[in-house]
């Protein structure tokens, strides 16, 4: 918790302290059109997307935040485009990239999303430490689904080393904690959209609107499997 309410803190200061720089090249000015996207990876989103290797180049050391290193340009940039729009609504986006993104030009999104799809992933760290049975049951799971809940291979959309593909993710070295707590958001998503179905009164609370097509491949994984898939793409490179 103590991390977590410093990058808070840190972020916060990303958000105010925009008038401390002199120069376009090293402004943390959110609300400044002029700050090119580039920059405002390497002087804002470093403090938490930063770290493994060095800390401009996307491969987060802290698991709460995803690695974007490598990560497919369309789909950063329709991500972010969520954020600022206040669509995507799972609590860490609340928490931590709405404020952030608010204010971002769709040049600012674009170029944000261009700089960290050229930066090179590195080895999760974390790797090393995961269970290998566990990481094999992923790998059994993510190449070929589990039929009896009719859930398709993973490798099918994601690709074979689950490199992404345009608006699908890339997942290979993603943090496992990460990715677990993103199924559980598209699991839970789908069981209220089952709720609303039943009582069409409800309020439907979707987090991920535009994550329909992994609401039953999550839904249709154990916790547990959930879990393996994870640690099987932290483990890949």
């Amino acid at each position: 918790m103590k991390q977590i309410a410093k990058i808070l803190t840190l972020s916060a200061v990303a958000l105010t302290l925009g008038a401390c720089s002199t120069g376009l090249d090293r402004s943390r000015s959110l609300g400044n059109p002029q700050v090119s996207g580039h920059v405002l990876a390497q002087q804002v989103c470093s403090i938490c997307h930063g770290d493994v290797g060095n800390s401009v180049n996307g491969n987060s050391v802290n698991p709460t935040f995803p690695n974007l290193a490598g990560q497919q340009a369309v789909y950063l940039e329709a991500e972010m485009q969520e954020f600022h729009e206040h669509t995507r609504k799972d609590d860490a986006a609340q928490a931590f990239m709405w404020g952030i993104a608010r204010d971002f030009t769709p040049e600012q999104i674009k170029q944000l999303a261009e700089f960290y799809s050229h930066q090179t992933p590195l080895p999760n760290p974390a790797a090393a430490k995961a269970d290998p049975a566990m990481v094999a049951a992923g790998q059994k799971i993510f190449n070929e689904g589990n039929l009896e809940k009719a859930v398709p291979p993973c490798m099918a959309c994601h690709g074979s080393n689950a490199e992404g593909n345009g608006p699908i993710p890339r997942l290979a070295g993603q943090h496992a904690d990460y990715l677990y707590k993103q199924l559980m958001v598209f699991n839970n998503d789908a069981e209220r959209e089952a709720e609303h179905e039943k009582n069409p009164s409800m309020h439907e609370d979707i987090e991920r609107a535009h994550g329909v097509a992994m609401e039953g491949i999550a839904h249709g994984l154990s916790d547990e499997q959930k879990h393996e898939v994870a640690l099987y793409l932290q483990s890949l490179k």
